[in-house]
């Protein structure tokens, strides 16, 4: 039997027609349409569409960068998908397709994904951080994905570290993720007057790989931040991993690193020995595992 699932990012959407173990037998991307709401709906169900015809599919599972209301299902807002404010895709979707669908938050997705199928099998208690336009969180505590009361939890990336920090999509100042992301790390390198092409995470990267002492120190500055979130985590959580995964992870050890060095020199040593910080298995392809297991195990 076969899942599809599906992966709402800030510019891009991805799908993939999974098997019942968590393998990718196919996978299609199309821009994301922020904008407009049907016209998103379109775009996933085009997607769906092409996946479908290969074999035949049971559910639908969608991850969805936002806040997402676990007993209504309606989305409340979702910073980089304006479309998505106050919708019930789940139920809108599940009309235009006609085949059950699962809708989740998608740090939520991705969680779960490395928890079934990738670095966090086995375990009962582990976060996962997904790094790109902004910063994702999803939690498994006691064997279970956590959503708290209302499937608002694990909002990470907007937990304040500053006072009068930087100003974030959401509306307030001072979030993480103004600093670990994508664009924070494009804003940390302009504010320290790196020298050439700092338009893109990926640009400042490939300059400090050749050699530019500003883009290292860049990476290093933004793993140092990351650090202490996963510090705050594992003494809050006492966790038995923290997998990090998300574009911006294609820095590898020039991010992780700092961020290893600042959780062990901040957190609690016996906590921290417990909880090894590492790459996701399944990046790029988490959030597709992780809905399509989401629609497996829930449908």
């Amino acid at each position: 039997m076969h899942y599809i699932g599906i992966d709402i990012g800030g510019t891009t959407t991805k799908a993939g027609r999974v098997d019942a173990l968590g393998a990718i037998a196919e996978s299609v991307k199309a821009p994301t349409r922020a904008e407009n709401l049907e016209n998103l709906i379109d775009t996933i169900g085009s997607l769906v569409s092409r996946l479908a015809a290969g074999a035949p599919v049971s559910a639908v599972g969608v991850g969805i960068p936002g806040l997402r209301n676990s007993r209504t299902g309606i989305i409340q807002t979702s910073p980089h998908i304006p479309c998505l404010r106050n919708v019930n895709l789940e139920k809108l979707l599940q009309e235009k397709l006609a085949i059950p669908v699962i809708a989740e938050n998608d740090g939520n997705a991705g969680a779960y994904g490395e928890w079934r199928c990738g670095a966090g099998k086995g375990l009962q208690h582990l976060a996962y951080i997904t790094l790109g336009t902004g910063l994702g969180c999803g939690l498994i505590l006691s064997d279970a994905l956590y959503r708290g009361a209302s499937g608002y939890a694990a909002e990470l990336g907007h937990t304040v570290i500053e006072l009068a920090g930087r100003q974030c999509d959401c509306g307030r100042t001072g979030c993480i993720e103004t600093r670990v992301s994508g664009p924070g790390i494009v804003q940390t390198a302009r504010e320290k007057n790196v020298s050439g092409d700092i338009s893109t995470a990926q640009s400042i990267f490939a300059a400090a790989m050749q050699g530019n002492d500003g883009a290292k120190a860049v990476f290093e500055d933004t793993g140092r931040y990351l650090g202490v979130v996963c510090a705050n985590l594992i003494n809050l959580l006492n966790l038995q991993t923290i997998v990090i995964s998300g574009g911006v992870m294609a820095s590898g050890d020039l991010l992780i690193n700092a961020a290893r060095e600042e959780a062990h020199r901040r957190a609690f040593a016996a906590s921290a020995l417990d909880c090894p910080i590492v790459q996701s298995q399944l990046w790029p392809d988490a959030g597709i595992i992780g809905a399509a297991m989401l629609a497996r195990d829930n449908s």
